[in-house]
């Protein structure tokens, strides 16, 4: 039963990783202009005035994003 314990290890990791590049990195505002930056390099704009949304996507490889995601957690216990 134990065969398939790395396969299950990889996708659980898979999985933690693509959660956490969800969260939020920073918010930053200028202008009536909030932008929200989050771990996974994706960016969001919102133009207070105007009402007006946009979404810059970085689409990051899943690999680039596992390895952030270890070595955030190594380095933050």
């Amino acid at each position: 039963m134990t065969e398939y314990t790395d396969l299950v290890d990889r996708a659980r990791l898979e999985l933690e990783a693509e959660e956490w590049a969800k969260s939020v990195k920073y918010l930053h505002l200028n202008n009536g202009v909030i932008e929200r930056k989050y771990l996974n390099g994706d960016t969001d704009y919102l133009d207070c005035k105007t009402n007006k949304q946009w979404k810059i996507f970085k689409n990051l490889p899943k690999q680039t994003l596992i390895d952030r995601f270890r070595r955030r957690n190594r380095s933050h216990g």
